[in-house]
C-alpha cells in the first residue's frame, strides 16, 4: 500500500545545476563563492531528503525531485508562467503553491517546514 502524506514538497530544478549553498547573504557575486560552497541541484535535493526522513516529520510530508521540462513544469500553471519568464530554479512548492525560487537550501527548507507544523 502507498503511503499517504499530508503535505507534499515539489522541487523543479536542473538536476546538474550548482547552487550556492554557503553563503549568509547574496549581497556580494556568486562567484566569489568557495567552490566548496556550490552544490548541484539534485545533492541539495537528496540532503534536504535525508533531513526530512531524520526528523518525527518525515510520515506527513513527501518530496519529489522534478527535472524542470516543458513537460514537468506544465504540472503546475504558476511554475510554469515563472519559468517562462526568467532562470528562476530551483522553484519549491510546498502543496502546489510557490513557496522559494532560485535557491535552495535543505536546513532552510526544513526550518520552514517546522515553522509551518508549529502554526
Amino acid at each position: 500500500m502507498k503511503p499517504t502524506y499530508k503535505h507534499h514538497i515539489e522541487v523543479y530544478g536542473r538536476a546538474e545545476k550548482e547552487l550556492c549553498f554557503g553563503c549568509s547573504s547574496h549581497e556580494s557575486e556568486c562567484a566569489s563563492c568557495a567552490p566548496s560552497a556550490k552544490k548541484r541541484t539534485i545533492d541539495l535535493f537528496a540532503d534536504f531528503t535525508a533531513l526530512l526522513q531524520s526528523t518525527g516529520l518525515a510520515p506527513d510530508w513527501s518530496a519529489e525531485f522534478l527535472e524542470a521540462t516543458p513537460d514537468n513544469i506544465s504540472r503546475n500553471a504558476d511554475v510554469q508562467r515563472i519559468l517562462s519568464m526568467a532562470e528562476l530554479d530551483p522553484v519549491i512548492c510546498i502543496d502546489g503553491k510557490i513557496c522559494y525560487l532560485g535557491g535552495f537550501s535543505p536546513d532552510g527548507l526544513l526550518t520552514e517546514i517546522r515553522k509551518q507544523v508549529q502554526g
